[in-house]
């Protein structure tokens, strides 16, 4: 099947050509690709031997796509596309794209709806340095069922009647950048004037553009999505939820995110990740200035650390000496009909301002 929809299915048509390019690229020693939030263009870093190689130019001219600029590569540049190989490659070792964060194979049965997601963070460095963060955290995906509809929207039978049912426009996220779209129309089984013959070409069509595989049982309906008011797009039940996914509270080094992140790490060593030639993880320099970037937390164990010493007060406290303000004595009268005492200071009369004479 070949199916090139670019103006409908920009964002699936430059994913499957970036994906392509990675691809072919492995022979050549490697590359980066992305497409680009103008959804007509795919950055791509690599050689110029390679890209000046008959083999890609012959992929390009065949694709329709031409190259519209060259320029000297730059850290910012490799550090944007590298979030994009990553997903590509793990998909190897069955984690696949939520957004932008991994998950483990098999969400999409939805058997289970709280999940753990691994985040990452990259950083490249002016040297040319990858530096790579990944965090662990538990989330709750709610998947759009057809029983959430209204009463007068859903099908009455799922084996008979209308084929197609248009309903009253509501908001939806769908995978696998969680893109916002309107759900306008629901279908039993694939419409006549879908670009897709049957469920398994639509099996195939995930494949190639995002690496999805879809469960092998038909889904009970399908979704006619809207986006930025173009024409709407056919999606399975499985690939379209209520919103973005809700993370749920939990401690910071909790089993569940902690054991998710072990399973993550063995398959992400597996997986034999190589970025333009150049293997993943082989190189254990460290940089603090990344790291402070990055906000990792110190890797050095606690048995490690230097003990504190502690300190004794008696050694290096002087003995602070109490002392005690001197109390003013009160003016006292004496018994000899109210003349001060003549041990006592006798207060000056002041002036008043205002008065030419003293007063008492």
């Amino acid at each position: 099947m070949e199916y090139d929809n670019r103006k409908n299915a920009a964002l699936a048509i430059l994913s499957k050509l970036s994906r392509d390019l990675l691809e072919i690229f492995k022979n050549l020693g490697g590359c980066l690709a992305i497409p680009q939030r103008d959804l007509c263009t795919i950055m791509l870093v690599s050689t110029p031997e390679n890209i000046k190689n008959q083999g890609i130019i012959d992929y390009l001219k065949h694709q329709r796509m031409t190259i519209k600029l060259e320029r000297e590569c730059d850290s910012m540049a490799i550090e944007k596309c590298l979030p994009f190989a990553f997903f590509y490659f793990m998909e190897r070792v069955k984690w696949f794209r939520i957004g932008e964060c991994f998950v483990q194979d098999g969400f999409l049965w939805w058997k289970l709806t709280n999940l753990p997601r691994i985040q990452i963070l990259t950083h490249c460095s002016e040297s040319g340095h990858i530096y790579v963060k990944f965090t662990a955290e538990l989330i709750r995906i709610h998947p759009f069922e057809h029983w959430i509809l209204d009463s007068d929207e859903r099908f009455a039978d799922l084996n008979s009647g209308p084929i197609t049912k248009k309903i009253r426009a509501r908001w939806v996220s769908c995978l696998p950048k969680l893109g916002k779209g309107q759900l306008v129309k629901i279908h039993r089984k694939i419409p006549d004037d879908s670009p897709f013959e049957n469920y398994e070409q639509m099996k195939s069509y995930w494949k190639k553009t995002y690496g999805y595989e879809l469960p092998p049982a038909e889904p009970e309906v399908y979704y006619d999505i809207l986006f930025h008011g173009g024409q709407s797009m056919l999606y399975p039940l499985y690939c379209v939820l209520t919103g973005t996914p809700e993370v749920l509270p939990l401690r910071h080094n909790s089993t569940v995110t902690r054991e998710a992140l072990e399973t993550f790490m063995k398959a992400f060593r597996e997986a034999n990740i190589e970025i333009c030639g150049h293997p993943v993880g082989s190189d254990q320099k460290d940089c603090q200035a990344v790291k402070s970037y990055l906000d990792v937390m110190s890797m050095q164990p606690n048995a490690k650390l230097q003990k504190e010493v502690k300190i004794s007060r008696k050694a290096s406290i002087p003995e602070v000496k109490k002392i005690y303000p001197k109390i003013p004595m009160k003016r006292t009268i004496s018994s000899d009909g109210g003349v001060p005492s003549t041990s006592e200071v006798v207060p000056k009369k002041r002036k008043r301002p205002g008065f030419g004479i003293e007063v008492d």
